[in-house]
């Protein structure tokens, strides 16, 4: 049953004859209700099946991608909502993330040149040259994602003069099956500038 807490102008809580209220992040507001259906489509499981890889990306970036290099430039909306509204309209093929940027922004990015699985580390190569913005000690930050067992990792202790790094995965992974990102950050941990990624293949 719905609620009224303040009154007639005041806020709606549940469903009220053919309208439904709620809050979201401390907006109210009020929609028509509508019964919930679940024809399960073929192109209903297709989308499913694009959401929930996506999902499971922004799943392994949430602590060291997301929560840092996006939520300080957002406002109303979460890094982890933006990042997958945004993916979920680059990503057309399942497990093909070659168009996700796990990082947008405004400071200098670089080309990744090499993107090596070296057990028990996943090699980033860099050029350094600077053309714009960049600056030589920029925060080289470099995540790799692996899609079969849905976790990732990351590493942000190299400087864009460094033009190399290496990100720790462990033994026994499968090249094939990871994904590597490469950006830059005018620091690794509290960012005012951040760059768009680049995104690799790992070999």
């Amino acid at each position: 049953m719905g609620k009224i807490r303040q009154g007639i102008l005041g806020p709606v809580s549940g469903k009220i004859g053919q309208i439904v209220g709620a809050s979201w992040k401390g907006i109210d507001y009020i929609r028509a209700y509508v019964v919930p259906g679940n024809p399960n489509t073929v192109a209903q499981q297709a989308e499913r099946a694009l959401f929930a890889n996506i999902v499971g990306l922004a799943h392994a970036a949430l602590g060291p991608v997301l929560q840092v290099y996006w939520d300080p430039f957002l406002r109303k909306i979460s890094g982890w909502s933006h990042f997958i509204g945004v993916s979920r309209g680059l990503v057309t093929v399942v497990d093909d993330f070659s168009a996700v940027q796990i990082t947008q922004g405004t400071l200098e990015g670089d080309i990744i040149s090499d993107c090596v699985y070296g057990t028990p580390t996943v090699d980033f190569l860099w050029s350094g040259t600077i053309h714009g913005n960049g600056s030589a000690g920029d925060a080289a930050c470099a995540f790799v994602y692996d899609r079969v067992n849905k976790v990732g990792f990351f590493d942000a202790s190299q400087i864009r003069s460094a033009t190399a790094c290496a990100v720790t995965v462990g033994a026994g992974r499968v090249a094939a099956n990871m994904d590597g990102w490469l950006f830059f950050a005018d620091s690794p941990t509290s960012p005012t500038k951040v760059s768009f990624s680049d995104y690799s293949v790992v070999s």
